[in-house]
């Protein structure tokens, strides 16, 4: 089951859309919440899939709101909810699922959540690894990026550092082609997690992960292609928006 939580100040509209939301195969709503603050306080504890966002909250915005959501947790489904267009661009900016305005599309809503659940169903894919002691079953989207040394691999996850058996082209045949990219001959990189990339040499780029003290490195002529693949990315996750 993938986890609903519903950020709105309007008790009625919140109410809809929760029972909507609730009514879709695969969905359960885990929390409601009238303002940003009570929810942040609460996103560690209920872990959303998905999030409805009020942009007009009290208090704190939804934009401000998801500045927060958006780099600590890259994979939440953000759907923002709003009476006005004039948040737009924030919406692409922070790679927002969809855009639904008020009063509420019912058959828009639904298309939206389908489309969400059947991407994660896709995204969700597991990577086997041969470590040295046991075989790791991994999300493929819980890993940040991994590193060929001389006769091993390590597998950077959130939560873990991995040595396994298998060389790194044994890896790349088992990942999503969209979500990861080969930055040269030793490193495969999350896109989806990258969180900055600076110059390391007159050669080559740093690119870092949220939280990470490791990084990869990327040569200075693949950096072109390696933007390029980011953007077409986003493209992807911010198809529903407009």
């Amino acid at each position: 089951m993938y986890k609903v939580a519903i950020v709105e100040d309007d008790p009625l509209f919140r109410k809809e859309l929760a029972g909507i939301a609730a009514s879709v195969e695969g969905i359960v709503v885990i929390g409601v919440f009238n303002q940003g603050e009570e929810f942040l306080s609460q996103i560690k504890r209920i872990q959303p899939d998905i999030l409805f966002l009020d942009i007009g909250l009290p208090g704190i915005s939804g934009i401000q709101v998801a500045d927060f959501v958006r780099p600590n947790f890259p994979f939440v489904e953000i759907v923002f909810i709003t009476a006005d267009d004039d948040s737009l661009q924030d919406a692409f900016r922070l790679y927002a699922a969809d855009y639904i305005a008020k009063p509420l599309d019912t058959e828009r809503l639904y298309k939206t959540l389908t489309r969400i659940v059947n991407k994660f169903i896709v995204s969700d894919a597991k990577i086997e690894l041969k470590c040295y002691e046991s075989i790791k079953i991994l999300n493929q989207r819980d890993i940040r990026f991994i590193e060929a040394q001389k006769k091993k691999t390590i597998v950077y996850t959130h939560n873990d550092t991995l040595v396994c058996l298998q060389s790194i082209s044994d890896l790349e045949v088992q990942l999503d082609k969209k979500l990861f990219f080969r930055t040269g001959r030793s490193y495969l990189v999350n896109l989806k997690l990258v969180e900055s990339i600076k110059i390391s040499s007159r050669t080559t780029y740093q690119i870092n992960f949220n939280g990470l003290k490791s990084c990869a490195y990327l040569p200075k002529q693949l950096y072109s292609e390696f933007r390029l693949r980011i953007k077409d990315l986003n493209k992807i996750e911010g198809e529903g928006v407009g």
